[in-house]
């Protein structure tokens, strides 16, 4: 049996993968019929779900397993170690695209300019692009949200070796302020990634940590039907609100991600059944 640390959350899992799919389909540059509908087009907001259920994994795996500074390294060299080999191989295809266009001038597009500079190369390469340092997306813009995730990772580490006691009310407090930056300071609200993109990823990863101590001190303990009819009812819910959700209202998504986590991880019901079918 697993520890409670290694436990997987395989329906969580496949709700990620289908999140992973939604965001895909936001970014792809092609028509389609499915293009005009609204659930695509608000996909972006599934990159907070992202952000909800890494601080709810992160917290369970590492919650207890953060004692002291020696702990911090061997902490962010793994999380490191899990997006940047993958990062890297993606920067050097764009840099590989942009000496191509310097050698064969196959377009009339500048090479290593603007978005795609030496200087944000650095950036890139350090993760740290998204950090309000360039007045764009920069090489693969996907990516900024592992920059910003990598820096919800460091601050979680210092605050567990730190202040591990006041870890819920620290979180709370970065919760409110990560809401109220975006909220205030964004003029895209949610649909923010280079400027405001940390503290949007600081407001859902810390949430997912608190959705994780309320788990563990109140599990969902509905029985099999009960969960089921939850579930759907919250699926149904959450594609509402991402199809209709806009402006201000976006600041909500983390909200809405968490408590379908809190559902979901007790990994009850048919929908949940079918989600963890392999």
């Amino acid at each position: 049996m697993n520890s409670p640390a290694q436990q997987r959350f395989d329906v969580l899992d496949a709700l990620r993968g289908l999140c992973a799919l939604l965001v895909v389909f936001f970014h792809l540059p092609v028509s389609s019929h499915l293009h005009p509908l609204a659930l695509f087009r608000h996909g972006y907001l599934f990159v907070d779900f992202f952000f909800v259920l890494s601080g709810f994994v992160i917290a369970h795996a590492y919650g207890g397993r953060l004692g002291s500074v020696k702990d911090l390294g061997p902490f962010l060299i793994k999380r490191l170690g899990r997006v940047w080999p993958l990062h890297a191989v993606m920067l050097a295809a764009f840099v590989g695209l942009e000496l191509c266009r310097l050698w064969f001038h196959f377009d009339a597009a500048t090479p290593f300019a603007r978005d795609r500079s030496v200087e944000a190369l650095v950036t890139n390469l350090l993760l740290i692009q998204s950090f309000n340092i360039h007045p764009y997306l920069t090489w693969n813009g996907p990516a900024w949200s592992i920059s910003v995730e990598m820096g919800a990772y460091v601050v979680f580490a210092a605050i567990m070796v730190l202040a591990p006691r006041r870890f819920t009310a620290i979180s709370l407090l970065l919760i409110v302020a990560g809401a109220l930056i975006v909220l205030t300071q964004s003029t895209r609200f949610m649909n923010t990634t280079y400027n405001f993109g940390f503290p949007r990823a600081v407001y859902g990863f810390f949430l997912g940590c608190l959705v994780h101590r309320i788990w563990l001190m109140k599990p969902p303990t509905f029985a099999p039907v009960v969960a089921g009819w939850l579930q759907l009812i919250c699926l149904v819910v959450v594609g509402a609100y991402v199809s209709y959700a806009q402006g201000p209202w976006t600041v909500a998504a983390p909200l809405f991600f968490a408590v379908s986590i809190w559902i979901f991880a007790e990994e009850r019901g048919l929908v949940s059944r079918i989600l963890s079918v392999r």
